[in-house]
């Protein structure tokens, strides 16, 4: 090893111990705060109160769960996709939509465009159609953000007639940021936050911070290029990343905040976790459609499909309620064959036919787990950054 090689390596092994150290002090700032106590999850009575106390040993609380059997008392799934991870996605607003469809808003279809697309795998052959429902639902009503994405979305068509959601992300940009910034907003509203919690970058800082990095190791290889300087450059980079993601700021949970994302959390848990012998027919013929939403937003729709696909068969097995009349909220017959129409014409029999998608006749939970594979499309199909 040459002498030059042993400088940079030194320089490299102090400087990233430095760093190192840095950003295990950062660690210990911006925790979330934590009801003292209480079961993890719980809030003190309305008009009481309780200690707080920084999450420990992590900046945010990764401890156990407790099961919850139903979502967060009056939180739609835009609003707990946000809590959750801390950021509005475009996710949290398309599953806005289902839910929407789901209570009976809106309804969504597949439908397919231009034919000359078909053969090109860079532009999509699908898109999405979303109607007015009339007359509205008189037994639901609007939460302000569901309000200004359905006066967004119909700005540009005519509700009775729908509009196709690539219109919508491509003519309302500016209104999707603008649902993103009331997501936010309202988790400060709600006291989940003190102020917006979107992660500010090290702006001019952390820019200088990576052209000193690049500028040195250059110099580096310029001086001497071998293994050795190689070693030195990935140390240097792997303590700038360990210090930038622990500077990187965040915007701490209240205690109330923290106890939302943990009973949203346990919400999820169920999701993941349920068996079919849990539920009854009669129960499961409207709790599917009414959490999908949710399970869509947590990833665990899979799960969510497989586990009411084997209680739909046993109910169609035993004469039981027909628990696909609540999938009516959305049409995906041009995308994989689903035809909901041919529930009127006798039972299961023929039900999924799914033709090339899966080489023939699907049974029930085949079915579901195709219908819930459609929706996924839907909100993966506009899942981007803002």
């Amino acid at each position: 090893m040459a002498t030059i090689d042993i400088g940079f390596l030194t320089i490299a092994i102090l400087v990233a111990v430095v760093l190192f150290a840095v950003g295990a002090v950062a660690n210990r700032f911006f925790h979330d705060r934590i009801f003292v106590g209480l079961t993890p999850g719980l809030m003190p009575p309305l008009g009481q109160s309780a200690p707080v106390a920084k999450v420990q040993p992590g900046r945010e609380y990764s401890g156990e769960v407790a099961v919850a059997f139903s979502p967060p008392r009056g939180l739609r799934p835009g609003l707990v996709g946000t809590i959750v991870d801390g950021e509005a996605e475009m996710r949290d607003i398309t599953a806005t939509v289902v839910d929407l469809a789901v209570r009976g808003w809106v309804q969504i279809e597949a439908v397919d465009v231009d034919a000359s697309r078909q053969n090109d795998p860079k532009k999509k052959s699908r898109d999405w159609l979303v109607t007015a429902v009339e007359p509205r639902p008189a037994d639901d009503r609007l939460d302000p953000f569901e309000d200004q994405l359905l006066g967004s979305l119909f700005s540009i068509g005519e509700p009775s007639e729908g509009v196709l959601m690539s219109d919508w992300t491509r003519f309302r940009g500016a209104d999707l940021r603008d649902l993103q910034n009331r997501l936010y907003a309202q988790t400060v509203t709600n006291g989940w936050y003190e102020k917006d919690p979107r992660s500010t970058s090290a702006g001019c800082l952390g820019v200088l911070g990576v052209v000193a990095l690049i500028g040195y190791c250059l110099l580096m290889f310029a001086s001497s290029l071998s293994i050795w300087t190689v070693l030195s450059a990935g140390i240097l980079v792997a303590g700038a990343v360990f210090a930038s993601r622990r500077l990187k700021r965040r915007v701490p949970r209240t205690a109330l905040g923290t106890a939302a994302m943990v009973q949203s959390l346990g919400f999820k848990k169920y999701l993941a976790t349920a068996e079919a012998d849990q539920f009854s027919f009669e129960e499961a013929a409207g709790i599917f459609s009414r959490y999908l939403p949710y399970a869509l937003v947590f990833g665990v729709a899979d799960h969510w499909a497989k586990v009411f696909g084997e209680v739909a068969q046993a109910s169609e097995l035993s004469g039981g309620p027909d628990i696909l009349d609540s999938l009516i909220w959305m049409d995906l017959t041009s995308d994989i064959g689903f035809n909901l129409a041919m529930f009127a014409d006798g039972g299961f029999d023929g039900l999924f036919d799914l033709g090339d998608v899966v080489g023939g006749l699907g049974d029930v939970a085949e079915g579901i787990g195709g219908f819930v594979e459609g929706v996924g499309d839907f909100i993966s199909d506009f899942d981007f950054d803002f």
